[in-house]
């Protein structure tokens, strides 16, 4: 358990980067989170971290389950990663 949280506190800093620092990973969750792109769309652009096919599978599976999702979700995905972004732990980075 001390393990994890160890682990947890070590990848916040980080996680929190990723999102406010990485236009890549800030694109990738636009495009995720909007209904306007479809799934064939959403490879297209991310293709360059497609290695094989079981990952183009997984990246198919994830971004369907988020086209199936209402915009009302989708609007409260992205809230959470603002909400996130600039909370206190993340303020630092």
């Amino acid at each position: 358990m001390k393990l994890l949280t160890v682990l947890m506190l070590i990848a916040l800093p980080v996680s929190c980067f990723a999102g406010s620092g990485c236009p890549l990973f800030e694109k990738m969750v636009d495009k995720i989170a909007s209904s306007e792109v479809d799934v064939d769309q959403f490879l297209e652009d991310f293709q360059e971290f497609v290695d094989d096919e079981d990952t183009a599978n997984a990246i198919k599976e994830m971004n369907q389950f988020f086209l199936d999702q209402d915009d009302e979700t989708l609007e409260n995905f992205q809230v959470i990663l603002q909400t996130k972004y600039n909370s206190v732990w993340c303020a630092e980075y």
